[in-house]
């Protein structure tokens, strides 16, 4: 009976713990879109993609191997799930791009210091 507590304590623990670490999340996007929104929108797209080709990627597999290839719904099912990979490969890559791109303030701080490092040679 001791088994049976102790799982109900070792849950509620990481239930908790699940709460904590989401409430943070919830703090940190909600900060992150007042601060820098473009880049956050993009952090949460890039996550998303990676969600939904990961779930598209197991849908196609188990279609593909668990599915009677003559059913009238394996055609959609399969094609849709390859749609939604390559959909969120090219939303991967532009949220990459969002993300790697310098902000404003760091493109203005590589002109002066560019600026300043031309100034000083003359």
């Amino acid at each position: 009976m001791f088994g049976l507590y102790g799982l109900v304590i070792y849950l509620g623990i990481a239930i908790i713990g699940a709460g904590i670490v989401a409430l943070l999340v919830v703090v940190a996007l909600a900060v992150g879109l007042v601060t820098h929104p473009i880049r956050t929108l993009a952090l949460v797209f890039h996550k998303l993609a990676v969600l939904a080709a990961g779930l598209a990627l197991i849908l196609a597999l188990v279609v593909w191997f668990c599915t009677d290839h003559a059913k009238p719904d394996f055609v959609p099912c399969f094609w849709g799930s390859v749609g939604v990979i390559v959909a969120s490969i090219l939303i991967r890559v532009f949220a990459e791009w969002i993300l790697e791109r310098p902000t404003r303030a760091e493109r203005r701080a590589m002109k002066r210091a560019a600026a300043s490092t031309f100034d000083s040679h003359l």
